[in-house]
């Protein structure tokens, strides 16, 4: 019985490296191995007997915890890669197909690819959760599978770091927004974007490694030792190569991303709190600050873990176990918050939606029914025959500028609507 709990346990250990896509360490965990001496100066006590019985039963409680812990993170990843794939699929398939391609959409798409992409890619995770010690799709799989998740997650990031300072441009310089913002320039900066995604994510090609043991047995991993050349490898060049990685993430991916998105939602909730006759500011600045609140909860903690782990400080279980476990759930479902944060609240995303969800369950229910309104529209006044119409069209932002010719009262109630449409910015 002892032998077998030692296997199993054993096994488990080894099966941590495959449980964390991003960051893997290159020795085992310090709890595992305190586990593993614990047991070994247990059998040099006079009582054998006794000590094999305890051990018997510490060696099954870690045995019990990590399988607990891995069914919690199995449902986990599933219900984020079920709801990200969803929910991100009706916003490519909303914008893509029934919407007009304006500079602000095309953020919003490529954003929606990137989430969607991670979403469909953590399938081959959970697989791996599951089946530690079998990797089933060979070795170009292994190699492209962990690159690809850390390349969405880097274009979500950076997408929505171009998404703040879009909005900023468009609340703060209007006419500059109207005259260079086009969609040619959305899809080249998009492109830049995507290939710089790409160059932080590249040395997970180098570093990810596929190991067929038998014809049962295969294994798809992250390391930062050259398994081909292990013999004369350096220790310190490994912890040299995973600091190098916990740093450029957490600088890009965290610190010059979040930096921007705060400065840039810091300055639109400004210039909304200095236009005291906007309808609605509070919900404004309520949107504002979730979109940082949400932003800064589902990544910092993923970063502090990493920048533990380049100034290799010790946490003792199960603090380690809680924070490693938390934080990578947190970072995945920013995959999943995005779409109700920063496209199902938008005005003209919702006309298409309630167009588009009936028509495809018409069949189905049979009800012949709208969806309910989400934000109720704004009336807007009448507009005059010599009105000079001027539209800066972002996403829920929309800025009306009128002719100098036009009288008094009506420039007035010109710009109390302009105040109105300022409001429904998100």
């Amino acid at each position: 019985m002892t032998t077998v709990i030692i296997t199993y346990t054993v096994q488990y250990l080894c099966s941590d490296s495959c449980h964390l896509p991003l960051y893997h360490s290159n020795h085992f965990s310090s709890s595992s191995i305190m586990e593993m001496e614990n047991y070994t100066s247990a059998l040099h006590i006079d009582n054998f007997s006794t000590a094999v019985t305890e051990n018997e039963q510490t060696f099954s409680d870690s045995l019990l915890q990590r399988i607990n812990i891995q069914i919690i993170n199995i449902t986990i990843y599933s219900i984020i890669s079920i709801l990200g794939t969803v929910g991100n699929g009706l916003v490519i398939w909303i914008i893509g197909f029934k919407m007009e391609k304006t500079a602000t959409l095309i953020w919003f798409l490529n954003l929606g690819i990137a989430d969607f992409m991670f979403c469909l890619l953590l399938f081959l995770h959970i697989i791996q959760i599951v089946h530690p010690h079998y990797w089933p799709f060979g070795w170009i799989m292994c190699k492209t599978w962990n690159f690809n998740l850390l390349l969405n997650l880097c274009a979500s990031v950076l997408f929505l770091m171009i998404i703040s300072v879009d909005r900023c441009i468009c609340v703060l310089y209007p006419m500059l927004a109207k005259i260079h913002r086009t969609s040619r320039l959305a899809s080249i900066i998009s492109v830049i974007t995507w290939i710089i995604s790409m160059v932080i994510s590249s040395p997970n090609i180098a570093f990810q490694h596929y190991i067929v043991h038998d014809d049962q047995h295969s294994s798809c991993f992250l390391s930062y030792i050259r398994w081909d050349n292990a013999s004369t490898f350096d220790i310190e060049t490994s912890k040299r190569r995973h600091r190098a990685m916990i740093m450029t993430r957490f600088v890009s991916m965290f610190l010059i991303p979040f930096s921007i998105i705060l400065v840039c939602y810091g300055l639109i909730a400004l210039q909304v709190r200095k236009s005291t006759r906007i309808a609605g500011s509070g919900r404004t600045l309520k949107i504002l600050f979730t979109i940082v609140i949400c932003f800064f909860s589902c990544w910092f903690l993923f970063h502090i873990r990493s920048m533990i782990d380049y100034a290799d400080i010790y946490l003792r279980y199960p603090s380690r176990v809680i924070l490693d476990n938390l934080s990578i759930c947190l970072a995945f479902f920013n995959s999943c918050l995005n779409p109700i944060i920063y496209v199902f609240i938008g005005r003209d995303f919702k006309k298409s939606l309630r167009k588009s969800i009936p028509f495809l369950l018409e069949n189905t229910f049979r009800e012949g029914k709208e969806l309910p309104e989400i934000l109720r529209e704004r009336n807007d006044p009448p507009e005059t025959p010599n009105q000079n119409m001027l539209r800066a069209t972002g996403h829920g932002v929309r800025i009306v500028m009128h002719s100098i010719d036009r009288p008094p009262s009506l420039r007035s109630s010109s710009g109390a609507r302009k105040n109105n449409e300022l409001a429904t910015m998100v």
